[in-house]
């Protein structure tokens, strides 16, 4: 038990490292863009959602580390978002027992203000990422967590975000949210951890931010764009085998209304194979394990990164009970016209898939 505690504090301190060498990363203009060091701590309690992991009624206290640029109106996208804040988080928790362990996770975020004043900031900030250090579900050396068959895991939060100005360059600041730990159905079991959090910390910003603000509103010509996603992912349904995969395409069009989103309508083919886990057939042939459906999509534009949130209706027999599935994801652009991708492919807020791929856009002027 002890090496495996000097183990995730040597994982935290690679991971700490790792994003100073991420900041280096990003070359500095004339007039650099404010960096931030942020760090707090955060209270709160798993609440179970299934009467199976009903004993995990746990509290939950952590400590965030984070790093990352304030934005200042540079470009339109920023002035578009009223001058949001992004980066890397280094986040350490624990829930006070060897049931659930003591993850580590290291996380992309955004905070979105809502409402600025001279001395009061509200942001809404989104969390994705990856944890590590969960102690999975064992039928004999951990009976009971039944949430996670998996140390590795998806982390996810969404927080409101109140900045008190102690100085041009500190702020004070507290949040209240949600945090959910999943491993997507890569294994098995995979029901997750839930935790409502309060964090409180404090936030130095250096150089202090002097935003460039616009005459007026900045000029976009609406453009229409079709976008092909093609991933797949693989999961586990009862038991920690077989594994059942998918591949997908799905081709959308978007129109893009300004420089922060577009929305979109498209069509999805699929080839799942957890028909065979599902229904329990003797025989599949490749016809009866594709899937049809239609779907209409929301994606916010934040510089190269873009976030899904998808909404989708099968057009033939479902691999649920549910006739309809979410899509959330992130994606990040390698070149002008394609991305790559990592997303979340639910059926009524349960993981259906993890999913990764590439989009390909083609924009039509």
């Amino acid at each position: 038990m002890i090496n495996e505690r000097i183990s995730k504090k040597a994982i935290c301190l690679w991971l700490f490292l790792q994003l100073f060498a991420f900041a280096k990363l990003f070359p500095q203009s004339e007039t650099p863009t404010p960096f931030f060091i942020q760090f707090d701590c955060q209270i709160g309690e798993n609440k179970p959602h299934r009467p199976v992991v009903e004993n995990l009624t746990y509290p939950y206290r952590a400590v965030n580390l984070k790093f990352g640029w304030q934005t200042t109106g540079k470009t339109n996208w920023e002035v578009a978002y009223r001058f949001p804040a992004y980066g890397l988080g280094l986040n350490y928790s624990s829930f006070n027992t060897d049931v659930v362990g003591e993850p580590v996770s290291v996380y992309f975020f955004t905070n979105f203000p809502q409402i600025t004043t001279r001395f009061f900031r509200l942001d809404f900030e989104v969390d994705l990422g990856i944890s590590h250090g969960i102690n999975p579900y064992d039928e004999v050396l951990n009976p009971y967590n039944f949430s996670t068959g998996s140390s590795l895991n998806v982390l996810v939060g969404f927080y409101f975000e109140q900045s008190f100005h102690l100085s041009p360059q500190v702020d004070f600041f507290v949040s209240e949210g949600f945090s959910h730990y999943s491993n997507g159905a890569l294994a098995y079991p995979n029901l997750g951890l839930n935790i409502p959090s309060l964090k409180f910390g404090i936030r130095y910003t250096a150089p202090s931010p002097t935003y460039i603000k616009p005459i007026g509103k900045p000029a976009f010509k609406h453009r229409f764009q079709l976008i092909t996603y093609i991933g797949g992912g693989t999961k586990k349904l009862f038991g920690p085998t077989p594994s059942y995969n998918e591949v997908l395409i799905s081709p959308s069009f978007f129109l893009q209304t300004g420089f922060k989103r577009r929305l979109g309508v498209g069509f999805e083919l699929a080839y799942n194979e957890a028909f065979k886990g599902i229904y329990k057939k003797e025989h599949y042939t490749r016809e009866k394990l594709l899937t049809y459906a239609v779907h209409v999509s929301h994606e916010f534009l934040i510089e190269r990164f873009s976030i899904l949130m998808q909404l989708g209706w099968y057009l033939s027999e479902p691999p649920s009970d549910k006739y309809y599935f979410e899509r959330i994801g992130l994606g990040y652009y390698l070149t002008k016209h394609m991305r790559l991708v990592l997303n979340i492919k639910a059926h009524y807020i349960k993981a259906e898939y993890v999913e990764a791929g590439l989009c390909f856009d083609l924009n039509f002027n």
